[in-house]
């Protein structure tokens, strides 16, 4: 109790933890900074079996991973059936491929009797992600639904639209503390050398292997033309392997508290996208987190892309048609000037400020949790 009969919401919040990318991003980097809320973390899986289960997964890790969020579920919908929270948020999927008896009907009774908040940012049912069997609980239980785009809304059954509410994904651990002197490190390493920077999951090497002959091409030119170096920065989970005879690739593997010291000293970022059914879900994450630290991006025009980088302004956008040119040449407009380079990083940060802020994204979950 908070005085004058103010009573803490108790929040019930299913995700699969801090490591897997959209529980955090998505859910959880809110969740911890709201002090106006009783919340309970519900964790499907261990950090350590989900690192497990990312990078290349056998059959009999398949197995486990089911398993372990069949039995972690059990446990935690027992728990909550007793205590009975206010409010339950489910990421994406709380039960993906075992949404089965008995998890289904203890699944019902907890949704049934909460207000429930499910998010996504993904096509989770192209990709099967999501049972049809929870799809058709959460469709009919939700009394909120927060997605990214309208081409993810437009997914859910009529009855469920006036539930949707729009909310970008976006970084609060990328904050700039000397916002008059950020560009000062990356104007130094412009001199020499163009750093080109992607960050992302070994599920989306696919995306980036297709624009590494284009990279390699852009090296080449800018060589050619400034007597610069372009290096490829990749973070993710699992390295880029790829043969190239210009392009320098610079494999680190994925940390949380690595990105913004390399981000700092990157110039470009970028987000290519295979013009695939899979693609048109995406909410452009890494391009809002280039933007939220003044990185200009080049990006596939596909999607939702075209809604986070404003073409000519803060990056640019490719037609997957012209891929090879329009990405070595979009490439080689940052690279050439640094004046020039600097006023798309400055209009990248501004938008970042007014359509993507993380604290914008803080008070609309606050209210959703506390009101």
């Amino acid at each position: 109790m908070l005085g004058d009969g103010f009573t803490m919401k108790r929040v019930s919040v299913y995700t699969r933890g801090f490591t897997h990318a959209a529980s955090y991003y998505r859910v959880l980097q809110y969740t911890e900074k709201i002090k106006d809320a009783a919340v309970t973390n519900r964790f499907t899986v261990t950090d350590r079996m989900f690192r497990k289960y990312s990078n290349s997964p056998t059959l009999l890790c398949k197995i486990e991973y089911h398993l372990m969020i069949f039995f972690r579920n059990f446990l935690n919908f027992a728990r909550d059936i007793i205590s009975k929270p206010d409010i339950v948020v489910i990421s994406r999927a709380a039960v993906p491929k075992v949404c089965v008896f008995p998890i289904s009907l203890m699944y019902e009774r907890i949704l049934k009797n909460s207000f429930v908040i499910w998010d996504f940012d993904d096509d989770i049912f192209g990709i099967n992600e999501i049972t049809k069997a929870e799809a058709r609980l959460l469709q009919k239980y939700s009394d909120k639904i927060i997605v990214t785009s309208d081409y993810l809304k437009n997914m859910l059954n009529e009855k469920c639209l006036s539930k949707v509410s729009m909310l970008p994904t976006t970084d609060g651990d990328l904050t700039i503390d000397d916002r008059a002197d950020f560009n000062s490190r990356r104007e130094k390493l412009y001199a020499d050398g163009i750093n080109v920077l992607w960050v992302g999951s070994s599920s989306g090497l696919k995306h980036i292997r297709n624009v590494v002959p284009a990279l390699d091409k852009a090296a080449e030119t800018v060589r050619e033309k400034t007597g610069k170096k372009l290096t490829l920065t990749v973070i993710c989970n699992l390295p880029l392997e790829e043969k190239t005879e210009h392009l320098e690739i610079k494999n680190i593997r994925w940390a949380r508290d690595i990105v913004l010291d390399e981000m700092l000293g990157s110039h470009i970022g970028i987000m290519p996208l295979l013009n695939i059914k899979r693609s048109m879900g995406k909410g452009g994450f890494k391009l809002v987190q280039y933007m939220a630290v003044g990185l200009p991006a080049v990006a596939s025009d596909v999607g939702f892309n075209s809604n986070v980088v404003s073409d000519g302004e803060t990056g640019y956008l490719v037609d997957d048609k012209d891929s090879t040119d329009g990405w070595a040449d979009a490439v080689l407009k940052l690279s050439l000037d640094y004046e020039s380079w600097e006023r798309f990083s400055l209009a990248s940060l501004k938008k970042w400020e007014e359509d993507f802020s993380f604290e914008r994204n803080l008070g609309f979950w606050q209210k959703l949790l506390t009101e």
